[in-house]
């Protein structure tokens, strides 16, 4: 009788910490309220080019661009399809590792980057632990890459500090072979803006997309950052004007980006603003420096 009462003390005492086992998210909500977004438009993402058949991991983190989402802001990664591709398999997950996961949303777009599907979390399925992986979301999805050549995956920033709880891997075997229940804690995650995803994509069938030419490149950036272009003879001549608000853009965000700490960002961002030939970013870069 004494065994059982220790048993259930034990027990009582188990449940008692999983109420208290989330963890707080890496980044608050008000830290990414005040992170700059990374671009002036969709077009202008930092694309990742994806090959016909990949099997890739990577990370959603604080060195990750942030756009301003319809939901609001978060941290992503942006993804075209190989140009070769027809019809692709897509497999998608996102990690359950450290008490943390990224609650994923995946945005497909045109050829002329507006949102044409929306992949919300409810259409991603939890996937227990196994000898191979961790708990992670997981969903597989068809599409047309020749219709809808560009993905970006974020999270939505409503979730942010809330918890799934998913079977102890003991509770799951107990279950599937009938045995009788353990006293073991169920993880807690914390939905989080980071997270450690993998995609996985197969072409089924091979498409002929037509990728913009180098001048075609030009004229859309040309459209995004307000620069002045002649063009004559089918030749792009070299830009001859950055618009105030773009130069501004670059300036104050490269300072902030130094404030907070985050440097990689600040290189990143100095980076594209040399690329686009805008004056004093490498100043306002040094000087945040030295006044840190």
């Amino acid at each position: 009788m004494n065994k059982n009462i220790l048993a259930l003390v034990l027990g009582l005492s188990v449940v008692g910490c999983a109420s208290n086992s989330g963890v707080e998210p890496t980044v608050s909500a008000s830290l990414m309220d005040k992170e700059s977004v990374c671009c002036v438009s969709k077009k202008d993402f930092a694309w990742i080019s994806l090959e016909k058949t990949e099997d890739v991991g990577f990370s959603i983190d604080e060195t990750s661009p942030v756009w301003n989402f319809q939901t609001g802001k978060s941290f992503f990664n942006a993804f075209e399809f190989s140009p070769r591709s027809g019809k692709v398999k897509v497999t998608l997950s996102s990690k359950m590792l450290k008490k943390q996961v990224l609650a994923p949303v995946v945005q497909l777009l045109d050829k002329d980057y507006q949102v044409s599907r929306t992949i919300p979390l409810a259409d991603f399925k939890v996937q227990y632990s196994d000898m191979f992986d961790a708990n992670r979301y997981m969903h597989e999805f068809e599409i047309d890459a020749q219709e809808l050549p560009y993905m970006v995956v974020y999270t939505d920033p409503s979730l942010i500090g809330k918890t799934i709880t998913v079977p102890h891997p003991a509770r799951i075997r107990a279950e599937e072979s009938g045995e009788p229940r353990p006293i073991v804690t169920d993880p807690k995650f914390t939905y989080s803006y980071t997270g450690e995803l993998h995609l996985e994509v197969q072409t089924l069938s091979l498409g002929s997309r037509v990728t913009k030419t180098s001048s075609e490149q030009t004229a859309s950036a040309v459209v995004a950052t307000g620069t002045a272009v002649a063009v004559s003879n089918d030749k792009v001549a070299a830009p001859v004007k950055i618009q105030p608000e773009t130069q501004q853009y670059y300036h104050t965000a490269i300072e902030k980006a130094v404030v907070d700490g985050n440097i990689p960002k600040a290189l990143s961002l100095l980076d594209e603003a040399k690329a686009l030939n805008i004056e004093g970013a490498q100043e306002v870069f040094v000087k945040a420096i030295n006044a840190k």
